[in-house]
């Protein structure tokens, strides 16, 4: 007898959150996620986001980096319920898609949620939304190809039910969120500020006990002074623990990822072709030799043409004309000058820590493809275990490597797509033949990884 699919939960309210029972446990659809990209405290970031959405709950998901789905405010009961996705994304083995289906709209259209589970056991962001049944076809077969990446011949199994046309292999919602299965990790945490009620009770018993046992030790010294020196004492303690909580934390802010601040490889790339699309071949008959461009400036080195008339004090007023900015003269040399355009790009934030030898392999094999030479150097780390008191240090976590490469290739053709990892470039030089219009490039970057 075909089993009949999960129905909504009655009397829910409206929007895009479905709740599905399964052994009398309640399972919630249509989370929104967010990747979370705070490593120390990753709760800290999830809770802020939660205050500035006005939102109620959060689900947690964490393999290759850490995943929150939050729910709105609504008068649905969630609280106490299990995120449908996490507990698949948890459940399923290897990287996969799972079709659920929700039952039908108020008009009758019936209506899917699916997940798809990366190779790393992370959650694609088109998991956990509601779509229909023309929707999903197009959306499981993009899916597909988004979760193969650059593995074409990799296998995503579709699993549902096997009457669905799109899926491939089985899937029985009821044998396998059974409840010995399930984690408290799957449940909806309750954004709550503060302790909990367990850490008052226990904060509460231990200064209980310490108040206690400070009593007794008042009551059995007998004496004023002996309560000053155990306090000067205590003092003198917590005192030593901070100065070296915070020499610690200071050393630990040194080791801030250095990437942090800088710009991605896409937008880097975005802004040095807008910028060098801003420079002219020529300003008042001096030619445009080289430009460098970095995430700071823009710098244009010109030329004067043999027997030009144009002076240096017409390239100066043409150049502050059109851009705003004063040139730079060479003194030994009058035939050269130089202008600067500050730039200011957006930083990228914080990357998921990967392997370094497996991003230079990435690196090499990326410039290789395209026949470039690429000259790669390890920048050393500076190891200091201990300070000067004795005192344990952290250590870098991460390996750097400068790399370069010149080519006649555009750097947009080299980094095609949007996404490097761990990988920053520091300045891209372009050198502009007048003779011939031709474009030569030199790429200078950090490559970041896992130590």
């Amino acid at each position: 007898m075909k089993k009949k699919s999960p129905k909504p939960v009655p009397g829910q309210g409206a929007g895009q959150i479905r709740v599905l029972t399964f052994h009398q446990r309640r399972f919630v659809v249509g989370l929104v996620w967010q990747t979370i990209r705070a490593q120390r405290n990753p709760m800290k970031e999830i809770r802020r986001i939660g205050k500035a959405q006005g939102l109620d709950l959060v689900a947690v998901r964490q393999s290759d980096s850490i995943q929150a789905g939050f729910a709105p405010k609504t008068r649905q009961r969630l609280r106490g319920a299990y995120s449908l996705i996490v507990a698949l994304a948890s459940l399923l083995e290897g990287c996969c898609i799972a079709v659920v289906p929700l039952g039908d709209s108020p008009e009758g259209i019936a209506q899917y949620t699916l997940v798809g589970k990366t190779e790393r056991g992370g959650i694609h962001p088109w998991s956990d939304k509601i779509y229909t049944a023309d929707e999903l076809r197009q959306r499981i077969i993009d899916l597909r190809n988004e979760l193969r990446g650059s593995q074409g011949s990799l296998d995503v199994p579709v699993q549902g039910d096997l009457s669905l046309p799109w899926v491939t292999a089985a899937l029985d919602l009821s044998t396998l969120l059974v409840p010995q299965a399930l984690s408290k990790q799957f449940r909806l945490r309750p954004l709550t500020w503060g302790m909990t009620r367990a850490q008052l009770v226990a904060t509460g018993i231990a200064l209980i006990l310490a108040l206690a046992g400070l009593m007794v030790y008042l009551h059995a010294a007998g004496e004023r002074e002996a309560a000053a020196r155990l306090a000067i004492e205590r003092a003198r303690i917590r005192q030593a623990e901070l100065n070296r909580q915070a020499r610690y934390q200071t050393a630990l802010a040194g080791l801030r990822h250095p990437w942090i601040d800088k710009p991605s490889v896409s937008t880097f790339i975005r802004h040095c072709r807008e910028g060098l699309d801003r420079i002219p071949v020529s300003i008042k008959g001096w030619i445009s030799t080289t430009v460098v461009c970095t995430d700071t400036h823009i710098s244009v080195q010109s030329v004067r043409r043999t027997h030009s008339a144009v002076t240096t004090r017409d390239f100066g007023r043409a150049v502050q004309a059109r851009f705003g900015v004063s040139a730079d003269f060479n003194f030994q040399q009058s035939g050269l000058t130089s202008f600067s355009l500050p730039q200011q790009l957006p930083p990228e934030g914080d990357d998921p820590m990967g392997s370094a030898e497996e991003r230079l392999m990435d690196l090499m094999s990326l410039f290789q493809a395209l026949n470039i030479d690429l000259a790669i150097m390890a920048v050393p780390i500076k190891a200091v275990k201990t300070n000067s008191e004795g005192e344990a240090l952290p250590l870098q976590d991460w390996l750097a490597y400068t790399f370069s490469a010149e080519t006649d290739i555009s750097p947009q053709q080299i980094f095609a797509g949007d996404r490097y990892t761990g990988l920053r470039l520091s300045d891209i030089t372009v050198a502009l033949n007048s003779s011939d219009g031709s474009l030569r490039y030199k790429i200078s970057g950090v490559l970041y990884g896992k130590r």
